[in-house]
């Protein structure tokens, strides 16, 4: 299988810059060059969850967004993830097998009932 060339938005994404016209192409083409790939920003949008992120890396995140619709849906997907995680902090002792000392659990949904309000 040949080596296609890099298509930052192919056909059928619902983006805002959507290929449809040369000059919207070629801007296309110029951000997905200056931008992280989609597989780089996935581990981007994750870590962004821990730590917020530089303003030069919001800056490229934003950029790309402009071009890929499924990055900007996988980041709502986390922000929902982690909201939804957040309302129910009492089930916190349950979501792992990690042999956490009681104490430690404690410190957990005290500081999930804390960021929840």
């Amino acid at each position: 299988m040949p080596d296609e060339p890099y298509n930052p938005s192919p056909i059928g994404n619902s983006s805002v810059l959507a290929r449809r016209n040369w000059w919207q192409t070629m801007l296309v083409k110029f951000i997905g060059k200056h931008t992280p790939k989609c597989r780089e920003l996935v581990r981007i949008l994750s870590q962004s969850m821990d730590e917020p992120l530089p303003l030069i890396m919001r800056i490229k995140k934003r950029l790309h967004f402009l071009i890929c619709c499924w990055c900007q849906r996988y980041e709502e997907q986390l922000r929902y993830l982690r909201c939804t995680a957040r309302e129910f902090p009492e089930h916190a002792d349950e979501a792992s097998d990690a042999p956490f000392s009681a104490e430690a659990r404690e410190r957990i949904k005290r500081r999930l009932a804390e960021t929840a309000r």
